[in-house]
């Protein structure tokens, strides 16, 4: 299972190499931790995530989008030119709308999408990915 933590995206944002971690005492009374680093978490434990799938914290950054799960079948190259046939997001969840933003390569598209956008958290992810994708970064 893949764990995809992206604390830019929590409300309040985090920083961009930000970790969160959990405690669980064990049947000896000893602590175990597990860390959540920023970014793409391969081969996270399932046992792990079924205890803390259930947590409010967890939930929230579900909901948000800062916390994803994927399965190792679920992960392709993205297509580049699916972003491309979208002429709007603004009726899409702001999840969707995010994937979306960081799927493309298209500033063109981008930009259209920025002039019709009027969410603050999606105007701000199409921003940055404008400058990613024109620096080289994206």
């Amino acid at each position: 299972m893949i764990l995809v933590y992206r604390p830019e995206l929590e409300n309040p944002p985090m920083d961009s190499e930000c970790t969160i971690g959990f405690s669980f005492i064990q049947e000896k009374g000893q602590p175990s931790n597990i860390n959540v680093k920023s970014g793409v978490n391969r081969d996270f434990p399932e046992s792990v995530w079924e205890q803390i799938k259930s947590y409010d914290v967890v939930k929230n950054m579900l909901k948000l989008g800062a916390l994803r799960v994927e399965e190792e079948d679920q992960v392709l190259a993205p297509d580049p030119e699916a972003s491309s046939n979208v002429d709007s997001i603004a009726d899409m969840s702001v999840t969707q709308a995010m994937r979306l933003v960081e799927d493309s390569f298209d500033v063109a598209q981008l930009k259209s999408w920025e002039t019709k956008e009027q969410r603050i958290r999606v105007r701000n992810a199409i921003s940055k990915r404008i400058a990613a994708v024109t620096e080289g970064n994206g």
